[in-house]
C-alpha cells in the first residue's frame, strides 16, 4: 500500500511541476496539495525514520511552493494605491484569522481531561518513575523548592526499545502532576497545519504557558528532530527544528512547562536537541517480575483457567516488551472465541466460550516473537552508558 501511495504522490508532483512551468499556477496548487496530502498519509504508515523525514521534507517543499504561488498571485493582482490600502486593512484580519486557526489546531491535540493512566497501570519501572517524579511532579507541586540554582528540568527524553511504556509513563506523569497534556507527533505538525509548522510550534508553547502546568509530549521525536544539515534537508525543516530548540531553551525552568520526548532511536536525534533534553531516562525491556505484572494487567476482567501460571509465563517471555506481551494476551484470549466460532455456536446467545488456559498462552507465545533483537538491546545500553542519566 505504501508503494502505491508513493507512486501516486510522484505522479501528482510531476503533474504539478508541469503545470508550474506552464504558469498554470492555480492548477499546479491543486496537484502540489494532493502530493503533500499523500505524503502525510505515508508518514503515518511507515516505521522507517529516514523515510518519514524524506516524506516530511518533500511535503514541506510542495506546501511552501503553494504559498509562494499564492503570494505571487496576490502581488500581481493589485496595482493601485487604493487596492494596497484595502489589502493592508484586510491583512490584519487575515493575521487574526490565522492566529485563531493555529490556536484551534493546538487545542485539537490537547487531551482536555487528565490522562486516565496512573503509576499502578505501569508494571514496575520504579527507577524511571522515581526519576520522572523528581524531574516533573515535584517541581510542579512544590515550586517554592525549585528556585535559584535548583531549577526544574526543561526537557526530558524517554528512550528505549519500542513497546516498553514510554508513552504510558508520560501520560501517568501528567495525571499525577494534574497537568495539561499536549500530545504531539511529527504527523501532527504536518497534518494539523500543513506548511505552518514553525508558527505551530510557537503557538504550542504559548498555549502551554497559558494552560500551565503543562507537559508537552513529543512521540517519535526522532522523526522530527533528526540531525540537522543532512543531505536533502529542506530549509523549512531546518527552521522548524531551530524553532523547537529555541522554544525549549526559552522555558523558564520553574516547572510550569516541561517538554518530554520519546524515541526508539535516540542516536538519530540532533546533537543540539539532545542537549536540550537535560534528563535522558532509559526505559528498558521489562524484568521477569515486570512481565508477570504485565500479564496480569492485560488479562484483567477475564476469568482464566486455574492452570494459568503467570510466573512461568514470565520466565518464557525473556526479551519480550510490554507491547509484545499485550499481543500474546490478546492472542491467547481469542483462542476460545475462535473455537466457538469454528463449532458454529458463536451466534447462539446461550453458548459461552471456555476459560483461556495455560496452553492458549503457550501457543500464543509460540506464535508471537519478541520485536526487539539482542543486538538492538546492546545498542540501547551502550547509548545509555554514553548519554543517559
Amino acid at each position: 500500500m505504501s508503494s502505491r501511495l508513493f507512486e501516486s504522490a510522484k505522479e501528482y508532483a510531476k503533474k504539478a511541476y508541469e503545470l508550474d512551468r506552464q504558469k498554470r499556477y492555480r492548477e499546479a496548487e491543486v496537484y502540489y496539495l494532493k502530493a503533500a496530502e499523500i505524503l502525510q498519509k505515508l508518514i503515518n504508515f511507515t516505521e522507517n525514520v529516514s523515510l518519514k523525514n524524506l516524506y516530511y521534507q518533500r511535503a514541506m517543499e510542495y506546501i511552501y511552493r503553494v504559498r509562494e504561488l499564492r503570494g505571487d498571485v496576490q502581488i500581481s493582482s493589485s496595482s493601485s494605491s487604493a487596492t494596497h490600502m484595502h489589502r493592508g486593512s484586510s491583512s490584519v484580519s487575515e493575521e487574526d484569522k490565522e492566529k485563531s486557526e493555529l490556536e484551534k489546531a493546538i487545542e485539537s491535540i490537547i487531551i482536555a481531561e487528565k490522562p486516565n493512566i496512573g503509576w499502578d497501570d505501569i508494571a514496575n519501572l520504579e527507577e524511571a518513575k522515581r526519576a520522572l517524579r523528581e524531574a516533573v511532579i515535584l517541581p510542579m507541586k512544590r515550586k517554592d523548592l525549585f528556585t535559584g540554582a535548583r531549577k526544574a528540568w526543561r526537557g526530558i527524553l524517554l528512550f528505549g526499545p519500542p513497546g516498553t511504556g514510554k508513552t504510558l509513563l508520560a501520560k501517568a506523569v501528567a495525571n499525577e502532576a494534574d497537568a495539561t497534556f499536549f500530545s504531539v507527533s511529527a504527523a501532527n505538525l504536518i497534518s494539523k497545519w500543513l506548511g505552518e509548522s514553525e508558527k505551530l510550534v510557537d503557538t504550542l508553547y504559548k498555549v502551554a504557558r497559558e494552560k500551565a502546568p503543562s507537559i508537552i509530549f513529543f512521540d517519535e521525536v526522532d522523526a522530527l528532530l533528526g540531525a540537522r544539515g543532512q543531505s536533502g534537508e529542506h530549509d523549512s525543516v531546518r527552521r522548524v527544528k531551530n524553532q523547537l530548540l529555541q522554544a525549549i531553551q526559552g522555558l523558564s525552568g520553574d516547572g510550569d512547562v516541561i517538554t518530554i520526548g520519546a524515541t526508539n532511536t535516540p542516536w538519530d536525534i540532533d546533537v543540539a536537541m539532545r542537549r536540550r533534553f537535560e534528563r535522558r531516562i532509559y526505559i528498558p525491556l521489562p524484568t521477569e517480575e515486570s512481565r508477570k505484572v504485565i500479564f496480569q494487567i492485560h488479562t484483567r476482567g477475564i476469568e482464566l483457567d486455574p492452570d494459568v501460571d503467570f510466573d512461568l509465563l514470565a520466565k518464557y517471555t525473556v526479551g519480550y516488551s510490554g507491547a509484545d506481551i499485550s499481543l500474546v494476551c490478546r492472542e491467547a484470549l481469542m483462542r476460545p472465541i475462535r473455537e466457538l466460532d469454528a463449532s458454529g455456536l458463536l451466534e447462539d446467545p446461550n453458548s459461552k466460550p471456555r476459560n483461556p488456559n495455560m496452553n492458549d498462552f503457550l501457543m500464543a507465545i509460540k506464535k508471537i516473537k519478541p520485536s526487539v533483537s539482542p543486538d538492538e538491546i546492546t545498542r540501547y545500553e551502550e547509548w545509555n552508558q554514553q548519554f543517559g542519566g
